[in-house]
């Protein structure tokens, strides 16, 4: 599963790379034809119908390998989002904040405030670690 995660974290890698490289492209280009091309490209690469079918994938196995940890985090925190849930098995996973920043397609800082806001969601107090609560976590 790991092995699985850190494959999407590069893939995020390279899609956001490209992206960025057309960007440039259309910056510098003047040919309407051409510049169409490039923002059909852009909008290709931006599209997230994949990821949401690889996510279903994964939450399928992280649920077997970390025993039933959506079904309980769900069952006690019911107003989680899908994100929050997303955000919850990568730090289980003890993933880096910019891998999580990879993966949610949002910048750094802002999965360093969507965790600030799921330990407030989630009322952790300050002394206990989030990456700790969520490894602990069970029915």
């Amino acid at each position: 599963m790991a092995s699985a995660t850190m494959h999407l974290v590069k893939k995020g890698e390279l899609i956001t790379r490209l992206r960025d490289e057309l960007q440039k492209l259309m910056k510098n280009t003047e040919d309407d034809k051409s510049l169409e091309s490039l923002k059909r490209m852009t909008k290709t690469l931006g599209e997230e119908d994949k990821m949401d079918a690889d996510w279903e994938h994964f939450t399928i196995h992280f649920d077997k390998a970390h025993n039933d940890f959506f079904v309980a985090l769900k069952e006690k925190h019911s107003t989680l989002t899908p994100n929050e849930l997303k955000l919850c098995a990568y730090l289980r996973m003890n993933l880096s904040t910019k891998e999580m920043a990879q993966l949610m397609n949002i910048s750094v800082r802002g999965v360093e405030i969507s965790r600030y806001r799921l330990r407030k969601k989630l009322q952790i107090p300050t002394e206990i670690n989030l990456f700790t609560y969520l490894l602990d976590f069970s029915r």
